[in-house]
């Protein structure tokens, strides 16, 4: 059976495609469905999840495929959550209502989300937001236990409306439980008599989302075209279909006119400059289109991206462009807007037709991005929308002064007068005419300025003609005349009351245009005459825009932020966020996906975009050898639930663009993944293989270029949690180059950024807590320590990885993924230093083999005790963890250790070690000696 979506009883977990059709849950009500044991049950629906194939039959096949695997994958997370319950954010539950006419819906107020505690152990506070499923417990976390201790204590609720939406006062939550909650209520205060507590476990509103774009009804109401053509797709019998920069794009149509300059404004090389034909080009046909543009490591894959949308934006083409994180999503928008920027504006587009929306608290909209950024851009509007005090009305007010001036002096004076007779103590110094005008004007200009200003940068040009901007900006600069021309001193009082008393339009047989205008203003005619020109101009614009700036009268957010989004020509938001545009009523529908980093987005993540009314055209950039989208159930990762429409239809040898010049790494960088990844296919471009690219930042060899560090004394181990590994060893290592670095950086004066990398979490930390705030207040040396995952898209002038692995066994685990280790060796400009443990890495028979083999053949290998202070650190590293005995055990397995080390040896260096090594352990043993 399937549970229907209003009910919340316990049900089987079993769902059919054929009751999926006819009846299906919401993903949250099948949720509330399972018990705990169901949660942490690895195999719960091993039996259901299938490979999800490459080709399908029919809309219903494709769909289906991906639903079970979404399913285990939410099941996936939530048991993560649920493992880290002792340590997740928690906020108080101070009162609850159940008057909520829904079944199992409640209203809840929750404590100032601010830290109890100075105490760093404390798990952090939480702020609950739309979506959040979390459990409600009677004691704050500390173990699991505490869910099961008592029966009926499992309570887990979802967030239907948080706090910070306009209809609810802050800390306020509406939200739906699995089962009924009973709390005991002070009377008086209305206050929960016990303590309740809401505990984060995750947030639902991706999941949701694709659950929804899997549902077969929904989709075929929906666009299906262009998804009939992604789930149509067959391989193509063709030979190679990845177009490099030889291949020659047909350029005869007639947008092309419009299109090539703009690209070519973005110094675009061959290759990226034939995709983004290519993809222009695929626009002309009438059908529907999927052009894939691949970019490796440094081919300027962002470049290319945002040239296509900038292109768009002139040709006025409404296109929405994705990615699968905000962070990606805010580096284009940042690239768009920097390009409008430079082109000092361009005479098709505005700043208004650029729209970027989205979670603020996870973008981190900086000042720049703000102009562009949908929440900040309604904030503004707002103001002019206002129906007493907003644009309209400042119109008004202005034209009312300029037409009426007189009047309105005449009525200042009669209404001062009835004040001064009902109060004999009020009495003001009375304004003259011009005092009277230069005050009011003041007041009146500073409200409609910024109006205008407002309406001008944050109006879609689609939101009204072309010539009320025109006109928005010519009455800005007329009202500066206008001022000017009030204070100067050549208008007496007579003067300007003459001025103001004119009702007829004023006529200048020698003036056609603006320009003409300007130019008069400029000239050697009276003040008195130009004010009048002005006047009559400024009135003129003014009645205009009052007649044909026909904008609706809309007062809430949150229709002016689908006012906004309805007219904008550029949509950019994350793939997932993109699904408040499925059910939006758009004039002139959205035509082009631009897809960027499309090889981290979900399959079925991407149908969330594709499925939006109008899309016809949709470009995928992105790269299958860099690190895919992020999976925790290992059933749906082998499922490949993690496969992007990228990878798919690479792998069905769908027509890629290659953009086949990297422009980042040291050729020594760029060598051995070009080869290993790439088939040899990407040049280097000039920049990298110029003489001026190289660097020497440490006079030793093995800090060239590139190098791998072998550290044969490693030792892996588990963290606290016992989840993820880290090798203190290495860590040592890290910090000592760092050292060096800063060093290096401090005396040449040489600006240098750093990037450590390490695949494990455990390690990431292990070296952030050791560097503490070491470098932060540097300007001229930063460090960023990272995941590989981290790092996905950024570089830095010198790259150091940790490997961690060291072991008898030759284990690597994750570390073995071609694609993880692809993006780490690829973010590296100038030098790349690996540390690992050779003879680990050389055991695992994956690609870090032949990278141990690579380097030895290149003479890029060094062992880490051929550099003294390299080999200080370790002994030092050794002495903290009092492992110093275990360095000198030739049998242990973690150490593969040349003999010379321990005994004398001819090399000074090994020497300088063994007498260190004799000398620490020495002093250990007599400190023992002296406890006995």
């Amino acid at each position: 059976m399937i549970i229907d979506s209003d009910s919340e009883s316990e049900g089987s977990v079993s769902v059919s495609v054929s009751e999926q059709k006819s009846k299906r849950t919401s993903l949250v009500g099948l949720i509330f469905s399972w018990s705990l044991n169901d949660i942490f049950n690895k195999n719960l629906f091993k039996d259901k999840v299938r490979k999800i194939p490459k080709t399908f039959t029919s809309l219903e096949h494709y769909l289906s495929s991906y639903t079970f695997p979404l399913i285990e994958e939410t099941r996936a997370d939530m048991c993560s959550a649920l493992e880290s319950f002792a340590h997740a954010p928690f906020i108080e539950v101070i009162s609850m209502e159940d008057s909520m006419p829904i079944k199992l819906t409640y209203r809840i107020v929750v404590a100032n989300s601010t830290p109890s505690t100075s105490n760093p152990e404390e798990a952090e506070t939480y702020t609950p937001k739309d979506a959040d499923m979390f459990v409600l417990s009677d004691v704050k976390p500390k173990h699991l236990s505490d869910l099961t201790r008592n029966q009926g204590a499992y309570v887990i609720a979802s967030v239907l409306r948080a706090g910070e939406n306009e209809t609810l006062p802050p800390n306020h939550l509406i939200i739906k439980a699995s089962r009924s909650v009973g709390v005991e209520k002070d009377g008086e205060t209305n206050r929960l008599k016990k303590p309740l507590f809401a505990v984060f476990l995750i947030n639902m509103t991706t999941f949701t989302r694709m659950w929804k774009s899997l549902d077969l009804e929904s989709a075929l109401q929906r666009n299906t075209k262009i998804i009939d053509m992604v789930f149509r797709y067959r391989p193509t019998d063709a030979g190679d279909r990845n177009k490099s920069s030889t291949s020659v794009v047909h350029r005869s149509f007639e947008d092309f006119a419009i299109a090539e300059p703009d690209l070519h404004n973005f110094g675009l090389d061959e290759s990226q400059l034939n995709a983004a034909l290519a993809c222009i080009s695929s626009r002309q046909n009438h059908g529907v289109s999927i052009n894939l543009i691949w970019g490796p490591p440094g081919t300027g894959k962002t470049k290319t991206s945002s040239a296509l949308l900038w292109t768009m934006l002139t040709m006025k083409c409404r296109t929405l462009a994705c990615a699968p994180t905000n962070t990606a999503v805010v580096e284009l928008a940042s690239r768009l807007l920097r390009q409008f920027r430079e082109s000092s504006g361009h005479k098709s587009c505005r700043v208004g037709d650029m729209v970027l929306f989205g979670n603020k608290d996870w973008m981190k909209i900086d000042d720049e991005l703000s102009d562009v950024f949908l929440e900040h851009r309604v904030r503004r509007l707002l103001t002019c929308f206002a129906p007493l005090t907003g644009w309209r009305h400042c119109l008004v007010s202005m034209a009312d002064l300029l037409e009426n001036a007189v009047s309105q002096y005449q009525t200042y004076l009669v209404d001062k007068e009835d004040r001064e007779e009902e109060d004999e103590e009020e009495e003001t110094m009375t304004m003259t005419f011009k005092e009277y005008v230069v005050r009011t004007y003041n007041r009146h200009v500073r409200k409609l300025r910024e109006c205008i200003n407002i309406l001008s940068d944050d109006l879609p040009t689609a939101s009204t003609s072309l010539e009320n901007f025109k006109h928005m900006d010519q009455v800005l600069k007329l009202l500066k005349i206008i001022r000017n021309l009030l204070y100067s001193g050549d208008t007496d009082e007579g003067k300007l009351r003459k001025i103001f008393e004119c009702t007829t339009e004023v006529e200048c047989p020698g003036i056609v245009s603006f320009t003409d205008l300007l130019c008069f203003m400029e000239g050697n005619q009276k003040s008195t005459l130009k004010l009048k020109v002005a006047r009559s101009f400024c009135l003129r614009k003014l009645k205009l825009l009052s007649e044909y700036l026909n904008l609706p009268d809309i007062y809430d957010r949150r229709s002016i932020e689908d006012f906004v989004l309805q007219r904008a020509n550029t949509v950019l938001c994350t793939a997932c966020s993109s699904f408040r545009l499925q059910n939006m009523e758009m004039e002139d529908p959205l035509e082009l996906l631009v897809v960027d980093d499309a090889g981290q987005l979900k399959e079925c993540e991407s149908l969330i975009p594709l499925q939006i009314e109008g899309i016809k055209h949709a470009i995928f950039i992105g790269d299958e050898y860099q690190l895919p989208a992020l999976v925790k159930s290992k059933i749906s990762d082998d499922a490949d639930f993690g496969r992007s429409l990228f990878e798919r239809l690479s792998s069905l040898r769908h027509e890629k663009q290659l953009l086949s010049v990297q422009y980042r790494m040291h050729p020594s960088i760029s060598m051995f993944p070009n080869s290993n990844f790439y088939n040899s296919k990407i040049l280097d471009g000039p920049n990298v293989l110029s003489k001026e690219y190289e660097r020497t930042y440490l006079p030793d060899q093995m800090y060239g270029a590139y190098s791998f560090i072998n550290i044969e004394h490693g030792k892996e181990g588990k963290d606290k949690y016992g989840r993820s590994l880290k090798n203190m060893i290495e860590v040592a290592v890290v910090v000592q180059i760092l050292k060096k670095l800063f060093k290096a950086s401090v005396t040449f004066g040489r600006k240098l950024s750093v990037g450590v990398i390490s695949p494990y979490t455990a390690q990431v930390k292990a070296i952030q807590e050791k560097l503490g705030r070491t470098y932060k207040m540097y300007d001229g040396f930063s460090v960023k320590v990272r995941s590989v995952d981290g790092f996905q898209g950024g570089e830095e002038d010198v790259i150091i990885i940790s490997t961690v692995r060291c072991n008898s066994s030759g284990s690597v685990g994750f570390l073995s993924n071609a694609q993880r280790t692809n993006v780490a060796l690829t973010r590296a400009k100038h030098c790349l230093w690996i540390l690992g443990n050779g003879p680990t890495l050389t055991k695992s028979e994956s690609i870090w083999q032949k990278l141990v083999d690579d380097a030895k053949n290149r003479g890029c290998f060094f062992n880490a005790y051929e550099s003294q202070d390299l080999a200080d650190a370790v002994i030092k590293a050794f002495a903290e963890l009092d492992e110093l005995d275990n360095l000198l055990n030739m049998d242990s397995p973690h150490i593969s250790r040349p003999r010379q080390l321990v005994y004398v040896d001819p090399d000074l260096s090994n020497l300088r070690i063994s007498a260190n090594l004799i000398v620490h352990i020495a002093q250990k043993n007599s400190n023992r000696n002296i406890c006995m």
